[in-house]
């Protein structure tokens, strides 16, 4: 079934949907990646490059594609306080984004100092195992619940 036949038959917003394409699937074929990602967007839904860094995508594909966001690679992150190169990259990216107006997601956060730096250069969106770990669909409401309740439990810590 086409993906745009199960969009439609999905009952969902396409608006609250939100398309993660890697950097290898864009160069590999950039033209057929542009004309499928007009057709999502078209339709309203979102459309994230997952993966920036690792690939072998040029700017000139950036600013070709209508994105909403580009996910920064993890490999970034994972030495970002001890690698001044992997610090100025983030800083360079995040930046970019700023300009073209594109959301920033920065993945692969596993620290609290590396989620303290990534806070410092601006980013706004984060991402990693430092939050949560990927879990079942059925676990996430009772995760919800436990979190909810240990930031309640910080507040009243911090306002005490």
């Amino acid at each position: 079934m086409p993906l745009i036949s199960i969009i439609e038959k999905s009952g969902l917003a396409p608006h609250r949907i939100d398309f993660e394409i890697t950097e290898t699937a864009v160069t590999f074929d950039f033209v057929r990646a542009q004309q499928s990602i007009a057709t999502l967007k078209a339709m309203g839904c979102g459309i994230s490059l997952d993966d920036f860094g690792t690939g072998y995508s040029s700017l000139s594909h950036v600013h070709r594609l209508p994105l909403d966001k580009i996910k920064i690679d993890r490999s970034f992150v994972s030495d970002i306080n001890e690698n001044p190169v992997s610090h100025k990259i983030i800083k360079s990216l995040t930046g970019l984004c700023d300009d073209m107006e594109i959301a920033c997601v920065v993945e692969g956060v596993e620290t609290r100092a590396q989620l303290d730096s990534l806070r410092r250069l601006g980013c706004d969106f984060i991402q990693g195992y430092y939050f949560a770990k990927p879990m079942p669909g059925d676990a996430i409401g009772d995760y919800l619940v436990k979190e909810q309740l240990r930031l309640e439990g910080t507040k009243a810590k911090v306002i005490a």
